[in-house]
C-alpha cells in the first residue's frame, strides 16, 4: 500500500513514518500541495495523509487540487484543532477522515488500517451484491420494461462498471461485460419497437428536439446569464467522471435523455439547436440540412431562440482544436454581459476519431475505463473548466450536455448500396440499400422516424455491430473493429445527462 504525506514539516514526522513503514506501508512525504498534486499525477498511491496548515497552498485548496486530479483516493486532514467549522469544511471539500495533532502512533496507525482495509471489505462483498444485481437486472430485461427503467439499469451497469474497474477482478469484469452486451441487445429491440410510437403520439422521455425548449428557453427570464455547453460525443459514464469535480464549487440538478436516431451529429446535434426533428428541418430550412455537416447550429438555434422567445439569437461559438480552446476564456469574456452564450466544445469527438489513426491514441485509451479515466484528467487541465469556475463569478446558470454518445464495435455486418449510400459506419442511408435486419433497424419509411425521405432508405446499426462493404470485407473490419463509433441504436450512444449547474 503507497501513501503519500504532504506537511511542510515532513522531516519533523520521519518518526511517524518509519513507524508505518515498519508496518508495511511505502510512504513518501512532500512539503508542499503543489508537489504531491504533480507526485499523484505521475504515481498510484492508495491513501493522502495531508496537512490542513501550510504556507502558501494550505490543506483545503491542496485536497481540491486532488480532488480534480482523483476523486475517489481516501484523504486524511491533519488539523491542529477539532474546530467544528474547520471540519465541516474538511468533509464538504471531500475529505475522508482527520486526525488531529498532536498524532498519536496509536491513532494514526488505526486509521490508515481503517481506511486501507476498507478495499478489502469491499471485495469480499462484492461477490454477493453483484450476484443478486445480476439476477435482478438479467431477469428484468426480458420483461416489458419502459424507457425509465432502461434508463435505471443503464446507469446500475454503469456504476458497477466504476466499481469494478476500481476493485473488482477479470472474472467479475468480464461477467459484467456479458451483462451489458446481453442488456444492449434488448435495449435495441426495445428502441425498434418504442421509438416510432414516441413519435407518433408525442408520448415518451425527452429527446434531442425538446433540450433547448425545455431545459433553457424557461430559465432565461430568471436568470441572468444562461450558458448551454455541449461536450460533443460524451458517454453518461464520462459525464460521471467529470461530475464529481464540478461538485466542488457548484449545486448539480440532473435529468436524462434520449438522442434521436441516428444518434449521429449531423442529425441529433441539429435537432438540438433546431429544435425539431430532422425531417422538418429538411422541409423547414432547406438551406441549413446536410445529412453529412452540422455547419448551420448558429441559424438553426437564432431560429429556435426567435420563435420561442421573440428574441434576437444567443452568442454562438464552437471549440473545435486546442487552439481555439486556448482562447475561449478571452472570447467568452468579450460577452460577459450577454443574457444567452452556447458553446460547443468538440473536443471528446476530435479525440474518440483521432484515436482511429494514431497508434498512440489508440494504446493509451484501449477501451471505456480508459476513456473515462483520460476524460476526468483532461476536463481537470482544460480550459472548458477554468472558463466554468470563472462563470461561478457571475452567478451564472450552466447547463452541461451532448448530442450523442459512443460505442466500441466489435461485430462487423455486409451493407450493400454501391456509392450512393453514406459513410458512417453506424448507420447508412441511401436509395437502395441490402442489410441484415436483425444487425440493424432497417428503416424503408423515413417519416415514422422522423428522418428526411428524398426517396431513401435508412440502416441504423443495433448493439455494437458496424456496417462494411462486400467489396473488401477483411480490410474494412480489421480497420474499424474495437474502435469508437456512434449514430447506431444503444444505451451509450442514446442516454445521455443534462446537468443543471448553479453556484453553491
Amino acid at each position: 500500500m503507497n501513501i503519500l504525506w504532504i506537511d511542510d514539516e515532513i522531516d519533523i514526522l520521519k518518526p511517524l513514518i518509519m513507524l508505518l513503514k515498519d508496518k508495511g506501508y511505502n510512504v513518501t512525504g512532500v512539503a508542499s500541495g503543489d508537489d504531491g498534486v504533480s507526485l499523484l499525477k505521475k504515481f498510484p498511491f492508495d491513501l493522502i495523509l495531508l496537512d490542513e496548515i501550510m504556507p502558501g497552498k494550505d490543506g483545503l485548496a491542496s485536497l481540491r487540487d486532488i480532488r480534480a486530479v482523483d476523486i475517489n483516493i481516501p484523504v486524511v486532514m491533519i488539523t491542529k484543532s477539532e474546530d467544528e467549522e474547520l471540519i465541516e469544511k474538511a468533509y464538504s471539500s471531500k475529505a475522508t477522515d482527520y486526525l488531529v495533532k498532536p498524532i498519536k502512533a496509536q491513532q494514526l496507525i488505526s486509521t490508515v488500517k481503517r481506511i486501507l482495509e476498507r478495499k478489502d471489505i469491499i471485495k469480499r462483498k462484492q461477490p454477493e451484491e453483484y450476484a443478486k444485481f445480476y439476477s435482478d437486472t438479467n431477469n428484468k430485461i426480458f420483461t416489458q420494461i419502459g424507457i425509465d427503467e432502461w434508463i435505471s439499469i443503464y446507469l446500475d451497469i454503469i456504476k458497477w462498471n466504476m466499481e469494478l474497474y476500481k476493485f473488482g477482478d477479470q472474472e467479475f469484469r468480464k461477467t459484467h461485460k456479458d451483462l451489458l452486451w446481453t442488456a444492449e441487445r434488448q435495449f435495441a429491440k426495445f428502441i425498434e419497437s418504442e421509438y416510432p410510437n414516441w413519435l407518433l403520439k408525442g408520448t415518451g422521455p425527452d429527446l434531442s428536439p425538446d433540450i433547448i425548449r425545455k431545459y433553457v428557453m424557461p430559465r432565461i427570464p430568471k436568470h441572468k446569464h444562461i450558458y448551454f455547453i455541449l461536450l460533443d460525443c460524451m458517454r453518461y459514464d464520462q459525464w460521471l467522471s467529470i461530475k464529481p469535480i464540478l461538485q466542488q464549487d457548484f449545486n448539480i440538478e440532473e435529468h436524462k435523455y434520449i438522442s434521436i436516431l441516428p444518434s449521429a451529429t449531423p442529425f441529433a446535434r441539429n435537432s438540438i439547436f433546431a429544435g425539431v426533428f430532422p425531417d422538418e428541418i429538411a422541409y423547414r430550412f432547406q438551406r441549413f440540412w446536410d445529412p453529412e455537416e452540422n455547419k448551420y447550429e448558429r441559424d438553426l438555434l437564432a431560429i429556435q431562440v426567435e420563435e420561442i422567445k421573440n428574441m434576437k439569437g444567443p452568442v454562438y461559438f464552437k471549440i473545435r482544436n486546442i487552439y481555439e480552446a486556448e482562447t475561449l476564456e478571452e472570447r467568452a469574456h468579450t460577452y460577459r454581459k450577454a443574457r444567452f452564450v452556447s458553446i460547443v466544445v468538440n473536443y471528446l469527438d476530435i479525440l474518440i476519431h483521432q484515436r482511429m489513426q494514431s497508434q498512440v491514441i489508440e494504446e493509451i485509451l484501449p477501451n471505456e475505463d480508459s476513456l473515462r479515466e483520460f476524460t476526468k484528467l483532461w476536463f481537470a487541465n482544460s480550459h472548458i473548466y477554468r472558463l466554468i469556475k470563472e462563470l461561478k463569478n457571475i452567478k451564472a446558470t450552466i447547463i452541461i450536455t451532448t448530442d450523442h454518445g459512443a460505442i466500441i464495435t466489435q461485430k462487423p455486418t455486409l451493407i450493400e448500396g454501391g456509392k450512393t449510400i453514406s459513410r458512417n459506419l453506424r448507420y447508412k442511408y441511401g436509395p437502395v440499400i441490402k442489410a441484415n435486419k436483425r444487425h440493424c433497424i432497417y428503416i424503408e419509411n423515413p417519416e415514422r422516424f422522423r428522418l428526411p425521405d428524398r426517396g431513401f432508405k435508412y440502416a441504423i446499426a443495433k448493439e455494437d455491430y458496424y456496417f462494411i462493404y462486400p467489396s473488401n470485407p477483411q480490410k474494412y473490419e480489421a480497420e474499424y473493429k474495437f474502435t469508437f463509433q456512434h449514430g447506431g441504436t444503444s444505451m451509450q450512444e442514446q442516454i445521455l445527462p443534462i446537468a443543471i449547474l448553479t453556484s453553491k
